[in-house]
């Protein structure tokens, strides 16, 4: 019988620190190993894709071009801002990737910028162009859960049948179920919650996060609502990152109404220490006492 082995892979990119750990037989030693540098290589290209912070990244050169030309894109950032749209429209707003401006103006001057309908795509030579001069999109909100589902796709071909990938707080386990740790929007030093998880996303975004960070696409402002903290847990990554945003915006009583809409499941922890909970994850989440 064939021992188990394991391997772990630490990296930057997408503005976070990364953690890959995959488990697998000696046999499969090589198919393992390729697929992790494979991951690691796709989430580098995607780093110089998708940040706003690099002059010649994909993003950056969209809103330079913003309200003048189109910017010739990769098949996988295409098919990226087609998820951004899609989710903008679920989330009646919430989730809007056009709200870099509001980083640098507020009132009614940075709002006149944000509306993610602005986003042109043609999909024939995924070619994209933002409406106006001045708009400027980021994909900080749904990257990671996108890459998280990626990843995954990856080592699961390889043979891979247990790992666990970590994206900066974007959790995903492959095989057996495994417990996650989420943290307390409080005590960052806490844990508010232990969930038994596997081949699904967990994607936590909290006030500890990035708190003013996250903006309410309609008002322009930063987002303040009763939420401190949103987990949302889903087979889908990119959509739960998304609406982990977008439930910032929204507040609890309309995140719960996105999470059905979305067929989504989650923990919601208000400012004033109340939890709402999803029915499906009540029997596999353990609350922590004084969370």
């Amino acid at each position: 019988m064939e021992h188990t082995k394991s391997r772990e892979v630490l990296w930057n990119a997408l503005g976070t620190v990364n953690y890959v750990a995959a488990y697998y037989t000696e046999s499969q030693q090589e198919a393992a190993c390729k697929a992790l540098s494979e991951a690691e290589r796709y989430l580098m290209e995607m780093d110089d894709r998708l940040s706003v912070f690099k002059e010649n990244s994909e993003i950056s050169q969209i809103n330079r071009c913003a309200g003048q030309c189109d910017t010739s894109v990769s098949e996988d950032t295409f098919t990226l801002l087609q998820l951004a749209k899609t989710y903008g429209t679920m989330t009646g707003g919430a989730f809007d990737i056009t709200t870099l401006p509001l980083t640098h103006l507020s009132g009614s001057e940075g709002k006149a910028r944000v509306n993610y309908r602005d986003l042109l795509l043609h999909r024939r030579e995924r070619r994209v162009r933002l409406r106006y001069a001045g708009q400027g999109i980021h994909l900080g909100g749904i990257a990671k859960g996108y890459a998280a589902d990626r990843i995954a796709a990856l080592l699961t071909a390889a043979g891979i049948t247990e790992a666990t990938i970590d994206l900066g707080g974007t959790v995903r386990h492959i095989g057996r179920p495994q417990s996650t740790g989420i943290r307390h929007p409080f005590d960052p030093d806490r844990v508010a919650a232990v969930l038994e998880s596997a081949d699904e996303s967990i994607v936590t975004s909290g006030l500890y996060e990035r708190g003013s960070h996250i903006f309410d696409p309609i008002t322009g402002n930063p987002a303040v609502t009763d939420l401190a903290s949103a987990t949302v847990v889903g087979s889908n990554g990119a959509a739960a990152d998304a609406a982990a945003t977008a439930c910032l915006v929204l507040g609890s009583r309309r995140s719960a109404a996105l999470l059905k809409k979305m067929k989504l499941d989650g923990l919601l922890i208000r400012r004033d220490g109340g939890v709402f909970v999803t029915p499906a994850l009540q029997s596999r989440l353990k609350l922590i006492s004084g969370a």
